[in-house]
């Protein structure tokens, strides 16, 4: 298994060449769109290793800032169904630090994404967005739609459940334990996450970091939630990079 260092190095000539790929007016559309969506994971590959070998937190969010924005990019322009796949692609979007594009992110859904969430099936995603928006009770509407909807899938994320409810309390604790308990079931439910989960566990940071934008600032002593991602420290500037991200 290629080492961090190494996946970095390659990811920025992979950057490269996709990028020459998408500016060539040769280049079919449905290519295009292969290559938009790879260069979110070259940015996720490349914002780990600004942070956990660059020692680079601002290179780190501004990584993180493309990620969410070619999401939000491929959900406008193609219906691409990134909320459907997980809560990494949030993650991201949250670790940015940018609040404009995370007031955003909260509202984004492709055409059938009410039909997936009202049927539970990425239900956890669009509880996640509510809390962005601060809509309570779309919170505890969600929260209902989990326990009934989806019978199967609400026994895997008790954890996620408990820590609703904790941020719709405000109980610090009960908060802290869902996430402690994540931590505990790390190799469970990150072994989907690629590279990150070597790093990070994506649901534990993902609800530190959201109880932190809430104002709720929960000490947890991991090195798979990293301390310097948590404080709201947003950029001077953020800069789009990508010529299709600047198109209007």
């Amino acid at each position: 298994m290629l080492e961090l260092k190494d996946i970095y190095l390659n990811s920025l000539e992979d950057e490269r060449v996709a990028l020459d790929r998408i500016n060539s007016a040769e280049t079919p559309d449905i290519q295009s769109q292969s290559d938009k969506d790879m260069l979110w994971y070259y940015n996720e590959n490349i914002g780990l290793a600004d942070f956990f070998i660059n020692s680079d937190v601002e290179a780190c969010k501004q990584r993180f800032y493309t990620c969410a924005r070619i999401d939000e990019y491929l959900i406008k322009n193609y219906d691409s169904r990134i909320l459907d796949s997980g809560i990494n692609h949030i993650t991201y979007a949250l670790l940015s630090d940018n609040k404009e594009l995370i007031q955003r992110y909260a509202d984004l859904g492709h055409k059938v994404y009410m039909w997936m969430v009202e049927h539970g099936h990425s239900t956890l995603l669009y509880c996640i967005q509510q809390i962005m928006k601060y809509d309570w009770e779309r919170v505890k509407w969600s929260i209902e739609i989990m326990k009934t909807k989806n019978l199967k899938m609400a026994k895997g994320i008790q954890s996620d459940l408990s820590f609703f409810e904790g941020i719709l309390e405000k109980d610090e604790n009960k908060m802290r334990e869902a996430i402690m308990q994540l931590l505990k079931d790390h190799k469970k439910r990150n072994k989907h996450m690629g590279i990150a989960q070597d790093y990070i566990s994506v649901p534990a940071l993902t609800y530190t970091k959201l109880a932190w934008l809430q104002g709720i600032e929960i000490e947890i002593n991991h090195p798979l939630v990293p301390k310097e991602l948590l404080p709201i420290r947003p950029l001077d500037i953020y800069e789009d990079k990508y010529d299709f991200l600047r198109t209007k």
